[in-house]
């Protein structure tokens, strides 16, 4: 299978390399300057990321992630279709960018990402309490020593763990979300995927 994955540091493209990291599989990447103002040629809107599949181009760091999962079920990423497991792992993979994330982007667009004078400050209290609420949630759901799925790491985890990591210091008062990120991105294929990307990983 040829892999071509479109890639721009701090992104959600982090997402797919870690997953392809995981899975073991040879890669290619396309670096992608997205904040030096570069356009990906791949995408229709510009953006990252973008994967090239045999040909084949497919967009949205979710749906990456979940299709490489699943092509790949003997790496024990994705529980497979008659697996008990696998409705609790489709509510996670679409919970993070669906109810997580919305709220965490908020906050960076109006603290950090937008240029200061494109900020709305009485936008950050509403989206803080917003994303608070859903740690405290997920707070109750990973008080414990495991995963998402219980004591087996999933490509759900990948989902959850990068977005985690945007604001962490939100995590400071949730001990089991704390203890989670720092369990999830001290794997070494989390390792891996945020060096510097090299043109070709095997």
């Amino acid at each position: 299978m040829d892999i071509e994955l479109y890639h721009t540091p701090a992104t959600r493209s982090c997402r797919p390399r870690w997953l392809l990291e995981e899975l073991g599989v040879p890669y290619r990447i396309r670096p992608v300057d997205l904040f030096g103002g570069e356009r990906n040629p791949l995408h229709p809107l510009g953006s990252v990321p973008a994967v090239r599949i045999d040909g084949a181009t497919l967009i949205e760091s979710g749906a990456i992630c979940h299709w490489l999962a699943d092509r790949f079920p003997d790496r024990g990423l994705a529980p497979g279709p008659d697996d008990p497991r696998r409705p609790l792992y489709e509510q996670w993979m679409f919970f993070v960018p669906a109810t997580l994330e919305p709220p965490a982007f908020e906050i960076l667009l109006h603290t950090t990402l937008l240029p200061e004078t494109k900020r709305v400050e009485a936008i950050v209290p509403f989206a803080t309490k917003g994303y608070r609420r859903v740690l405290r949630m997920l707070s109750r759901e990973l008080d414990h020593d495991g995963y998402l799925l219980g004591s087996e790491f999933s490509c759900a985890d990948i989902m959850l763990g990068t977005t985690l990591t945007w604001l962490p210091g939100e995590l400071q008062d949730y001990p089991p979300l704390r203890d989670y990120t720092e369990r999830v991105t001290a794997r070494p294929a989390y390792r891996r995927a945020m060096a510097p990307a090299s043109d070709t990983r095997t």
